[in-house]
Order: C-alpha cells, then sequence, then structure tokens
C-alpha cells in the first residue's frame, strides 16, 4: 500500500472506496468488499446520505479501526450545529475521523474551518482539510489558519 503524508505527519493510503451515489445498501456491501480487498481508505459525505452505512461496513470488515481511514465532508452551515461533529461521529460509529473536509466552499467556509481547527484540537479528527475549493478560496483559509489544510 502507497502513502501520502499530510501537512501534519498523517499518512493516508492513496487506494480506497469512494461511496458517493451509493444507497446505504450498496455503500455497506461496497465498503466490506474494498476493506477485504486491501484498500483502507474510505471517502463518504453526510451528503451522500450513507454514513450509517459506512458505519456499519467498517465494523463488519472485521478490522480495526486504525486500520481504516475514513474521510467524510461536511457542508459549512453544519458548523453552525455545535454538536455537527458529535452527530456525524454516531452516524460512522467511530470515535474520531481520520480527514474531515470541508465540502464546498459556499457560507462562511472561513468560520467553519476554525471550528474544524478546534475539532482538530480536542482529537475528534486526525486531519482536517477542503475539497472542490478554488485557488482564492484555499488562500483566504490560508492566510490565516492553524492548521494547514
Amino acid at each position: 500500500m502507497e502513502y501520502i503524508t499530510l501537512n501534519n505527519g498523517v499518512k493516508m493510503p492513496t487506494e480506497g472506496i469512494g461511496t458517493f451515489l451509493l444507497t446505504p445498501d450498496e455503500a455497506e456491501s461496497a465498503v466490506v468488499s474494498a476493506l477485504h480487498s486491501g484498500a483502507t481508505l474510505i471517502d463518504t459525505a453526510n451528503a451522500y446520505v450513507n454514513e450509517k452505512a459506512v458505519g456499519r461496513a467498517m465494523k463488519a470488515s472485521g478490522l480495526q479501526r486504525e486500520e481504516i481511514f475514513l474521510e467524510t465532508k461536511l457542508w459549512p452551515s453544519f458548523y453552525k450545529d455545535a454538536d455537527a461533529i458529535d452527530k456525524t461521529l454516531a452516524r460512522l460509529d467511530t470515535d474520531y475521523i481520520d480527514l474531515l473536509l470541508i465540502h464546498q466552499p459556499f457560507g462562511d467556509y472561513y468560520g467553519t474551518y476554525r471550528a474544524m481547527e478546534e475539532l482538530y484540537d480536542q482529537g475528534k479528527l486526525r486531519a482536517i482539510g477542503v475539497s472542490n475549493f478554488k485557488k482564492e478560496d484555499l488562500d483566504n483559509i490560508l492566510s490565516s489558519c492553524k492548521v494547514r489544510p
């Protein structure tokens, strides 16, 4: 297995499975199959409405949680809820997320990133980043972030 080292030193596998457009049943089956085949990265998102199935698949795989690299995404508007990450952790049935991304640069994504940094400091997230950002959107975050995406 090959890995990419993220800015904070966390190693992320280069092979995995994405769950976009999969129904919960499809996601659960596909994730179990991928994990049994040696892929250890799982990409999901709250917007995919299959996080619970991904959590079930991780448990059903028989792998230890530490053997799986779990990446998920939230829309910036969800961070207005103080318990958004706790709800995500509950849906995924896990104590931590390996990589949490802001799904799109909408709304107060700058404030969202600051909230993610706090959750990172609390140990609920091993790494944080962004998805679908243009350079200028990313530059706004890079100009004052504590934790580089």
